[in-house]
């Protein structure tokens, strides 16, 4: 199969941010965050929620996100000082299944929409908990794509290209239902489940978010599809759009716990 093309850029984060703007808010309460805290945000890409995390820790405590992506990094840095920041912050480079910290050094941890990239996610979870002091909380927030669900009168090639996003393209397309299953298997304590569905009337802003041209053009020359099929797919978007009745519908899983004592 060939590489995957789609491109995740500091714009496409920063728009989903506004999509996801009470699900961050959600997975912020469920941290227990105090003044004085030190935090990890795993995956932090441009820093979009480092910042927000900066607030909440207050002047005696520290956010540090951390990213595998260099060039995010520096976009995360540039963010923070637009931002006027305090020095409060750290961005870190390194691998989400091997993180470079010290056992039981933060108070608490989240991660969003990272798992379903991760090859080694149970990994990473034990990672995190490694890396959480004793009672801290873990926050995972991620999408369980098998729940995409688009209105259209071809479910044959809806499903084609759901089926071809979860297997072929994500590492990981079923995260946000193991969730729960990988937390129980480490034992956290205090789990707890939130499942939150979003929709999308808007066509254009589906195909953003989702990345869904790059799903269709890797689907087409990996020949999971014809041309003809995507041809009668991307006529019906676009009826959709112009006359106002595109739908989609996904579920956001929250799974958060406690690292025991």
């Amino acid at each position: 199969m060939q590489s995957f093309k789609g491109e995740v850029t500091s714009h496409y984060l920063a728009e989903s941010a506004k999509l996801f703007s009470s699900i961050k808010e959600a997975s912020y309460e469920k941290m227990f965050i105090a003044s004085g805290h030190t935090v990890l945000d795993l995956g932090c890409g441009s820093g979009i929620d480092v910042i927000t995390l900066v607030d909440r820790v207050g002047p005696g405590g520290q956010v540090v996100g951390l990213d595998h992506d260099i060039d995010m990094l520096k976009k995360g840095s540039q963010n923070c000082l637009d931002a006027n920041l305090m020095s409060n912050y750290l961005f870190v480079q390194g691998s989400a299944d091997q993180l470079p910290f010290k056992s039981d050094l933060f108070a608490s941890c989240r991660s969003e929409r990272l798992f379903m990239h991760l090859s080694q996610p149970d990994q990473t979870l034990s990672e995190l908990l490694r890396v959480t002091e004793p009672s801290g909380h873990i926050v995972i927030v991620d999408t369980d794509w098998a729940s995409l669900s688009i209105d259209t009168t071809l479910p044959g090639t809806e499903r084609t290209l759901s089926n071809y996003r979860i297997s072929h393209v994500l590492k990981n397309g079923y995260s946000g239902r193991s969730l729960y299953r990988q937390f129980k298997s480490l034992d956290i304590s205090n789990i707890k489940i939130e499942v939150i569905p979003i929709y999308l009337t808007d066509v254009d802003l589906f195909y953003f978010i989702s990345l869904q041209n790059a799903i269709e053009q890797q689907a087409l020359a990996d020949r999971v599809i014809s041309e003809k099929e995507l041809s009668y797919w991307r006529n019906e978007m676009e009826l959709a759009a112009q006359n106002g009745s595109f739908y989609c519908s996904v579920n956001i899983v929250i799974v958060s716990g406690q690292k025991p004592n």
